[in-house]
């Protein structure tokens, strides 16, 4: 299974980033083979911000198998960050895992707290919670990120709401999108998920209670 990332302008569309509720703007950078996204272009695009309807709540397996809906018990009036990934992933992915284990560090004690940080495999088959939970290990995760599992047909339901899934090209690709908000407000966002960890950080906090 390849990984590497699908030109994000189709794909994300309907995602961007929005410190307003009702509207959301796109953090996407135009992505050429063998170099990676930048992190500080913002496009003009608005859409309407997702509703909970539109948050599938499906049930998901964590790296400690414990079974959750993915909006009732992950999402649901939470801040969250979402990115999707797989273990046997050779290229993009562990980059991305160790780019965003940075963002967990600058979170600190907000993670688990005042932050969720949700890892969604694309690849349910081979990664069982077991696989999931070496994966996490060998990245010293901490409680408040969680990588999650589930079946396929409910993986690829997620990453349609989410503006993460191209119905043409095969499924084991993925962008290399992270997708945050707020659910309480209604504000949501995209972000190349190789953005600098200090930029997403102080992208998150905006979107906390002040």
């Amino acid at each position: 299974m390849l990984c590497h990332e699908i030109a994000v302008g189709a794909a994300v569309v309907g995602l961007a980033i929005a410190l307003a509720p009702g509207a959301i703007r796109t953090h996407a950078a135009e992505t050429h083979p063998g170099t990676q996204p930048r992190g500080d272009v913002v496009s003009s695009a608005t859409t309407q911000a997702p509703r909970p309807a539109d948050f599938p709540n499906v049930i998901l397996q964590t790296q400690e198998g414990t079974r959750v809906r993915f909006y009732d018990d992950l999402v649901k009036g939470k801040v969250v960050l979402v990115n999707f990934m797989f273990t046997s992933c050779t290229s993009q992915c562990p980059l991305a895992t160790a780019n965003l284990v940075k963002v967990e560090e600058a979170l600190g004690e907000r993670l688990g707290r005042d932050v969720v940080m949700i890892s969604v495999t694309v690849d349910p088959a081979t990664d069982t919670p077991d696989v999931l939970k070496k994966y996490s290990r060998r990245y010293a995760t901490k409680p408040g990120w969680y990588f999650v599992t589930g079946k396929q047909k409910d993986v690829d339901l997620i990453r349609r709401r989410l503006g993460v899934l191209d119905d043409a090209v095969e499924k084991s690709q993925h962008t290399g999108m992270l997708v945050y908000g707020n659910d309480t407000t209604g504000q949501w966002a995209a972000t190349p998920v190789m953005a600098q960890p200090k930029t997403i950080v102080r992208s998150v906090m905006r979107l906390l209670p002040q």
